[in-house]
């Protein structure tokens, strides 16, 4: 008999060392993130405007600003810009923080002059944006690049 209540009260231990450990099983929690992009472009003149279909002749370069909405802490940005031929043409990472939940990174691309303008990398690219290290983009927006 108290072979069987050992047994038992080390089968319920373990059952309990398992059931509080199993948040810690089951990976990190996860992310609730949001931002929105917005792709600005800018002439030769120095003046800027919004959109998504830019003429690639005409663009010094395009300001990507991301917008943070529910962003706490310290963190690391990656920008992702996708060719249209589904290459990655360019990675950019920038620290990004917050206390209020809101913050806003700006990264510039240069256009004219580049691989873009001298080799006519026209039509649709898409940009991906990551927090820290995820392997999912928290958010993503389409331009066209047309000559």
């Amino acid at each position: 008999m108290l072979r069987a209540i050992t047994i038992a009260s080390l089968l319920l231990a373990g059952v309990l060392t398992l059931e509080s450990s199993a948040p810690a099983l089951a990976g990190p929690a996860p992310r609730h993130e949001s931002a929105s992009i917005d792709l600005i472009g800018v002439n030769h003149h120095g003046r800027e405007w919004n959109g998504q279909h830019f003429d690639a002749d005409h663009l010094r370069s395009l300001l990507i600003r991301v917008q943070w909405k529910t962003l706490v802490g310290v963190h690391t940005q990656r920008l992702e810009l996708i060719t249209p031929d589904g290459s990655v043409y360019q990675n950019f990472t920038a620290p990004v923080s917050s206390a209020t939940g809101t913050a806003v990174v700006e990264t510039r691309l240069p256009v004219a002059g580049t691989w873009i303008t001298e080799y006519s990398l026209h039509g649709r690219w898409t940009v991906n944006v990551y927090l820290d290290d995820a392997v999912k983009a928290t958010t993503s927006a389409t331009l066209t690049f047309a000559k």
